[in-house]
């Protein structure tokens, strides 16, 4: 579920940029509805991921003894830094989704839009392990 969602955050947040560049003086309540889409899909991510976090034996056992963990880069990214993009780029999201809802005029909802999206996108394409996430889907 937590790759599925990835991709739909990543589809989502591709189509919103490209809407926002689009209609920069045309900006609908449906665009505004694909800036919803997107911060339901980061959010179910977040829930998603956090499950992973607590269920994962590879997460388990590697919070039982961060000293290490914090010395091992890969171990690191997957128990620290993923975790903590991915919440800021929830973050993002919620804000942006926030600020284009009270936005006055296509113009400014669709430059909100198009700068929290490519916030959220650059937090969560960070952290996003590709190799593994693209080896799902092409194996």
């Amino acid at each position: 579920m937590h790759n599925l969602l990835a991709w739909a955050v990543l589809g989502t947040g591709l189509f919103v940029v490209v809407r926002a560049l689009q209609v920069r003086t045309r900006w609908s309540n449906a665009d505004t509805s694909w800036v919803r889409r997107l911060t339901l899909f980061v959010h179910l991510q977040l829930v998603a991921g956090l499950a992973l976090w607590f269920v994962s034996p590879t997460v388990q056992q590697a919070r039982q003894s961060m000293g290490d963990t914090m010395r091992d880069p890969a171990l690191r990214r997957v128990v620290v830094e993923h975790p903590t993009l991915m919440v800021l780029a929830v973050i993002a999201a919620t804000v942006s989704g926030v600020l284009v809802r009270k936005a006055q005029g296509s113009a400014a909802k669709a430059r909100t839009a198009l700068v929290g999206t490519v916030a959220t996108l650059a937090l969560a394409s960070a952290v996003i392990p590709w190799e593994q996430l693209v080896a799902r889907w092409t194996a």
